[in-house]
């Protein structure tokens, strides 16, 4: 009686609702979400792998239930999965133009961490796709360089340096040839000149008060190259 009763209330409920609790399920664990989405044929039919949080999803899955669970997220285009995958084949399996493939699709979907990685990739790459990279970095929309790193930059910092520790790294990049400008950046910081050294702080905060948006990422960018040296597996 009480099963039939609570079948009766969840098949009652709108589908974006049922969508809603699965999203949160998968939020908490894995296993929960399955068993919600088992529990009745209503939530099996809700279930929206698009939008579903991967937050307990190791960044390399190992088990198979995260493994097909990551799986069924990316065919649906879930953003974060696009990601996830671009990060390994770019680095870690050596498919490059397939690994930015899933990264410009996340960053079509605006997954920040993605709009990041694929922008500098762009920008290492020099040529008309440095240009194209540093479009795709400003529409983060971050303060200026005068106003300091943001946030929004220490995040992708932090999750980048996470995901780099738990796969194997077999591919580095070379960083941007830095350009020519007016602007009053130090020269020394300038990757033209001076490449970030190995040991430098990932999160430090130099003074880049007055570099133009080119130099601010030209240096961004190095950093990142040097952090791929850090993890990569000669």
């Amino acid at each position: 009686m009480t099963t039939n009763f609570t079948s009766d209330i969840v098949t009652s409920l709108p589908e974006h609702m049922l969508s809603e609790i699965l999203k949160h399920a998968a939020s908490n664990s894995i296993a929960d979400f399955i068993n919600v989405m088992l529990c009745c044929k209503a939530f099996d039919r809700a279930s929206n792998y698009e939008n579903v949080s991967m937050e307990k999803v190791s960044l390399v899955p190992w088990h198979r239930c995260e493994k097909g669970f990551q799986k069924r997220c990316k065919a649906a285009n879930n953003a974060e999965a696009l990601y996830r995958k671009g990060m390994i084949n770019c680095f870690s399996r050596r498919k490059s133009e397939s690994g930015l493939r899933y990264l410009k699709k996340a960053t079509e979907k605006g997954h920040v961490e993605a709009v990041y990685t694929y922008g500098i990739i762009l920008i290492c790459l020099d040529g008309e796709l440095r240009k194209q990279g540093l479009r795709v970095l400003l529409s983060l929309h971050l303060p200026k360089p005068n106003q300091g790193n943001s946030r929004m930059i220490a995040s992708c910092r932090s999750k980048t340096e996470k995901f780099l520790r738990c796969m194997w790294v077999h591919v580095a990049l070379t960083g941007p040839k830095g350009i020519c400008c007016n602007c009053d950046c130090d020269i020394e910081e300038k990757p033209n000149h001076s490449t970030p050294s190995e040991c430098q702080a990932w999160d430090a905060s130099n003074d880049v008060s007055h570099c133009c948006d080119y130099c601010f990422w030209d240096r961004e960018a190095n950093l990142f190259c040097s952090l791929l040296r850090k993890y990569l597996i000669n």
